[in-house]
């Protein structure tokens, strides 16, 4: 039987999959739900995955166990970067929509706001209690914190990876240029970035709790870790049942691991941080399993790793890395644990994403999740919901995934798109997955290479490390050849694009009807640079409405 892809009939795709897989409601209480959620890990990082951990010289047990105990995916997806990947789990939608598909800079205009929807929201407004920890990268003001969006406290709030940004520790770190002995400058760069801890409930400002160094980040895992096992305890034999997002700052680079573990590994700073991060699992784990084990655990990253900072990055077999359009961008360790109702040990190829979560949750607990398609923003317009219940295939219900296509999206350019294709009489077992790019860039700070109108092939189910260009059969993305693809037109499977090109009309279809929220060019320099090279059609750089730099605080 044909699949129908799900981003070109929503309606009838909500029809088939809503409530399917779902457990029974509970009559007492629904079940918890946790997210674990990790910075830049590998996709090899891990024991479970081909052989990761021990082999790696980290081993990672906790990871490995949970894995052993619930479903681990190999075709999970993030985004490219770090904002775009948690907007897409927080929002259920492609990030652009949001205008949160380029990395939130310190100071920027851009950030979650009012009128977007999120999957806090939703659990709230159906009885669960909210809780958040650990880095946000969705806005550094008041406005746009967690507890403004649906998050009944959170704990341990950074607004971005500070890692980044302590330049002023120049003995502990590595920038001893940086001008913290003028009075000026320093004024003006902690005036705008947001290098503190903060704490908060909802209805109230939030408050400081300590301004972060590089060495208060060494131990702010162990913390944030501290503070969600308290949650749990607390909040475990609740008649509400919670929401728990708790978001890791390991294993982004520069990594600087707690005392207790540096050293440990003997292979520097990123192996050391990852027995780390296990370790922290582990201990939320061990607490969630003694005292709240009806919890839908959940454990992946926000994109995939950035390979470039080795031996501070993490690993995997994919070509490209963060901030690629290939595999290694965005395929990311995800792993799910819900006992008796997922399938032990079970392992899923095809497709699970952020994007997916919120949908599948919702319907695991038994709720009814927003419509696929279109819905209705917090403002009362109309919006696109990208989510998919993908529930009956992580409950062992259903022989295939729900989402069979995709689209890659890096920063505002639509670079990729994916479909896959099942039907065959002879093995349905096995979807092929289709891969077309326009686009050639296999580093995230490198340069990208456009494609022109004839794209790149790649069957990703023979082929996931995208190898073999099956357009110029297997030309590199130079395309320094002097002849034409093939010899005659049925060399460049040109037949494909009729499998991609409903994905991207479809798309398209969506970005015209369901408007995305517009970006402010302000957020990072990079971004000016179009206002820069034409004068002649500037974009507003900043929000008028706004003072340009507003401190990230609230007291």
């Amino acid at each position: 039987m044909k699949r129908i892809p799900r981003l070109i009939f929503p309606t009838l795709a909500f029809g088939l999959v809503v409530g399917v897989g779902a457990p029974a409601q509970a009559a007492d209480k629904k079940p918890n739900i946790v997210m674990l959620m990790q910075d830049d890990t590998g996709w090899n990082d891990f024991g479970c995955y081909s052989g990761g951990g021990v082999a790696l010289g980290h081993p990672t047990p906790n990871v490995d166990r949970l894995a052993k105990e619930g479903a681990m995916f190999t075709c999970w997806y993030g985004q490219a970067s770090c904002t775009a990947g948690r907007a897409s789990f927080i929002t259920g939608r492609i990030p652009i929509r949001s205008a949160l598909s380029i990395v939130v800079a310190p100071g920027d205009e851009n950030a979650l706001r009012k009128q977007t929807p999120t999957i806090a929201e939703f659990f709230k407004k159906n009885g669960y209690t909210t809780y958040f920890s650990g880095k946000w990268h969705l806005g550094d003001k008041p406005e746009a914190y967690p507890i403004e969006h649906g998050f009944d406290e959170m704990k341990s709030f950074a607004a971005y990876y500070p890692g980044v940004y302590t330049y002023a520790d120049t003995s502990s770190w590595f920038h001893p240029w940086f001008p913290s002995y003028n009075a000026e400058f320093s004024k003006e760069y902690f005036g705008i970035v947001n290098m503190y801890e903060w704490e908060g409930v909802a209805g109230q400002p939030a408050k400081k709790v300590g301004e972060i160094t590089w060495d208060y980040l060494a131990t702010f895992d162990v913390r944030q870790a501290d503070n969600a096992i308290d949650y749990i305890k607390k909040h475990a034999k609740d008649d509400k049942p919670f929401f728990v997002d708790v978001n890791f700052m390991k294993m982004h680079n520069p990594n600087n691991p707690a005392p207790k573990f540096a050293g440990k590994t003997h292979l520097g700073r990123y192996s050391d941080a990852m027995l780390e991060l296990d370790d922290n699992i582990g201990r939320i784990m061990d607490v969630i399993r003694a005292e709240a084990p009806d919890t839908i655990v959940i454990t992946t990253a926000d994109n995939g790793a950035w390979q470039d900072a080795y031996p501070d990055g993490g690993t995997h077999p994919f070509r490209g890395e963060k901030g690629s359009a290939f595999e290694a961008g965005w395929r990311v360790p995800g792993i799910m644990w819900w006992p008796s109702h997922i399938p032990a040990g079970a392992k899923y190829d095809e497709m699970m994403s952020h994007i997916d979560c919120w949908a599948t949750l919702a319907s695991m607990v038994g709720l009814k999740p927003p419509p696929h398609g279109e819905w209705k923003g917090n403002d009362g317009k109309p919006i696109y919901f990208d989510s998919i219940d993908n529930s009956a295939y992580i409950l062992g219900k259903a022989k295939h995934s729900a989402r069979d296509s995709w689209v890659y999206i890096d920063g505002e350019n639509f670079e990729a798109a994916r479909f896959d294709i099942g039907g065959d009489p002879k093995n349905d077992d096995v979807h092929i997955a289709w891969k077309y790019t326009w686009t050639a860039k296999d580093t995230w700070l490198g340069p990208k290479q456009d494609l022109g109108s004839i794209g790149s092939l790649y069957c990703l189910t023979m082929d996931p490390f995208e190898k073999y260009d099956m357009v110029f059969n297997g030309a590199m993305s130079s395309r320094m050849q002097k002849s034409s693809p093939g010899q005659y037109a049925g060399e460049d499977n040109g037949w494909v694009l009729a499998l991609i090109y409903p994905v991207i009309i479809e798309f398209d279809t969506s970005i015209m009807k369901y408007p995305s929220i517009k970006r402010f060019p302000g957020g990072a320099s990079n971004d000016l640079m179009p206002n820069l090279q034409h004068p002649e059609n500037p974009v507003p750089a900043l929000d008028p409405a706004k003072p340009p730099n507003v401190k990230g605080g609230g007291d």
